[in-house]
This record gives C-alpha cells, structure tokens and sequence, in this order.
C-alpha cells in the first residue's frame, strides 16, 4: 500500500487512513502566511447640492462632512447607521467612521471605516495546532475595517479604497457620506461616486456587436442592491431559488453561439445583447450595480468582428501590493503603502 507523503499531503486514494495520518503529524509550529496582497481600486466622488445650502461643491461638503466626523470622535462619539435598516429580510449592515483626519497642506482625508460583522462568529485557529477555538465576544462585537483616502487638490475628487471582501465596500461609503451629508448636515440631495475603469463601460457600450456568452455568479440577498427594473426582468429567478432551496451563491452561464460555429452577420443576439447593455448602463449610472456581482464575464463580437472580453472585476482602476500583514496595523500603515502610487494617479488631473 502506498504510504502518504511526509508533509501530511492529503491523496485522495484512502482519504481516510491518510486524514488520521495527518492529523497525528501535526508540526510543533505552523508557520504563519508572511506576505499578503491588498488591492487598492480608484473612484470619484460627487455631492449634488441642495439649491439653496450654503455649500455648492463637492470640495466644500466634503470638508464639512469630514469635519463633523472629525469632531464626533474627538468627543468619543461616532455615527452608526444600518444600511439595511429599512430593507425587509436582509442582514443588518451596521457602518460607522472609526478613524478621519484631514490634512490640509496635501489636500487629502485619510478613513478607516467599521463593519459589525454579524451571524456566524468565526474562530480561532491556534499556532501550533489545527484546533479551532471559539473567539471571546464578552467584550464587544466584531468588526471589519476598510481604510480609504480622499484626494480634494483637483477639481476631481478621487478615492482610493481599499479593497476588502469582507468590510465596507464602495456602495457602503457612498451611502454613509450620503447620510451624513443629507440627514444629519442637510448640504447635499445626492451623493455619487463613479469607477475609474482601465476597461471602460463606455468602450464596451461603443464596441460591442454581439454577445457570444456570459458568466455571472451572485451571491443572492445582494440582488437587493441592483436595480428594481433589471431585478424584475433578468434575476427574479435568482430570488425564487433563494426563497426555497437558499444557495449561497448562483453562477449563470449563458452561451449564445454553438460549438461549431457562431452568429453570421445576420444572426445578431438581439436579446442576450439588450440585457449586455441594459447592465452596462445600470453599471455606468450606478456603481452600486456593480457590488451585486461576484463575476461578471462576457465575451463579445465587436463591429469589426474581434473577439473581445469585459470583465467587470478586474476592468476596474487597481493597484495591488504586496506586504507582511503585521505591518498593516493601522490607517497610516496603509497610507503610506499606496501613497506614492496615489500620487501619480493624481498626476493625470492636473
């Protein structure tokens, strides 16, 4: 009988004589992960002022939001609001500010905001063992941060976000600025913010001829987010097989060519192409539309007959580094990661 290898790997022959084989071969010390990766994508902010307030431009509202957050913590105070709070059947997603400074002389606003992770608790894996140990909640709730920094020296104010799967995303800032600058200091009826795209939604609007095939997976309660009329018409599906068998996610391929040959110049894919551009809009209108897909691939015929592809998560502007976690422990950290990266992509607005 074959014996398994020394390091424990796991073979798929005799799974279970080799899983009681790795179990007993733990090492004294597992050695920790000593480099991770931190993708950072680029947006532009836009307040849409009431028509009489006092502050007209998107520079002046966001230095008195900024402000006000500012003086919230040095009271010991923040601002907490559930962006799901009015939202029927989804999870709570409670946001707050946990950090805000302003610097004047670069013209720049460094955050780092919360999200209080709720549902499952996670646990946690010892160094020395592959025992899971339950994480003490006695003391508070559990939290993801995301650091992001706003650059207000152009007339293009630009964020750059870090990105982070499981803490507040893009539509999340978008809707907490919101908040503050409506509710609570009444400047500004809208908030917006716009993706800086390396593969522009406006190309691909521009270029595309016929669809060829799709690849979509969705995490389900996220379809709340997108857009009521492109719900109802394309993903109502979706949520009928949330409703009675609740996946955790619903990946959807949809091919328009067979495998011998594809559309002639006179079978254009009239359908699947209205539903290509139909989200292309949502996506250019909205950015929101964008954090309800886990994937989004499609593949086109262009008007000069290429083949060419949109990706939407990775047409996004990004910059991704490289670093030992442990010296990402605070917003300054991060900052200094991707500033001079910050600063040349600000180069292209003066």
């Amino acid at each position: 009988m074959q014996r398994p290898a020394r390091d424990g790997t796991l073979l798929r022959k005799r799974s279970y004589f080799y899983w009681k084989y790795f179990i007993m071969s733990i090492p004294e010390q597992i050695p920790s992960l000593s480099r991770t990766s931190i993708t950072f994508n680029f947006f532009e902010l836009k307040f849409g002022p009431y028509k009489n307030a006092e502050l007209q431009t998107t520079k002046d509202i966001l230095i008195a939001v900024a402000t006000y957050l500012n003086q919230q913590q040095q009271e010991g105070k923040g601002f907490l609001t559930d962006r799901h709070e009015k939202r029927d059947g989804s999870s709570a997603r409670p946001l707050f500010v946990t950090q805000i400074a302003r610097n004047p002389a670069e013209r720049r606003i460094k955050v780092s905001m919360a999200l209080l992770r709720k549902g499952k608790i996670p646990k946690i894996k010892p160094a020395d063992s592959f025992a899971l140990i339950p994480l003490e909640t006695g003391k508070g709730e559990i939290a993801e941060e995301t650091h992001f920094y706003i650059d207000y020296s152009s007339p293009t104010t630009v964020m750059c976000i870090e990105y982070n799967h499981d803490g507040p995303r893009m539509s999340d800032i978008e809707y907490y600025f919101r908040i503050v600058a409506n509710d609570k200091l009444k400047l500004a009826r809208s908030t917006n913010i716009d993706t800086f795209m390396d593969m522009s939604v406006d190309k691909a609007l521009k270029e595309f001829r016929n669809v060829l095939n799709m690849q979509i997976k969705i995490n389900p309660p996220k379809l709340s987010k997108l857009d009521s009329v492109l719900h109802g018409q394309y993903f109502s599906g979706v949520s009928n097989l949330k409703q009675y068998v609740d996946p955790s996610f619903v990946k959807l391929e949809l091919l328009f060519e067979s495998s011998d040959r594809k559309y002639g110049s006179k079978e254009v894919n009239k359908k699947g192409n209205g539903m290509f551009k139909s989200l292309l809009e949502a996506f250019k209108a909205s950015p929101a539309n964008m954090d309800v897909f886990d994937n989004f691939v499609v593949r086109y015929e262009t008007e000069n007959g290429a083949d060419d592809v949109f990706n939407l998560l990775k047409g996004k502007k990004e910059i991704v580094k490289e670093i030992e976690p442990a010296k990402l422990s605070s917003n300054r950290a991060v900052y200094e990661l991707i500033s001079d990266d910050f600063d040349k992509f600000m180069e292209t607005f003066k």
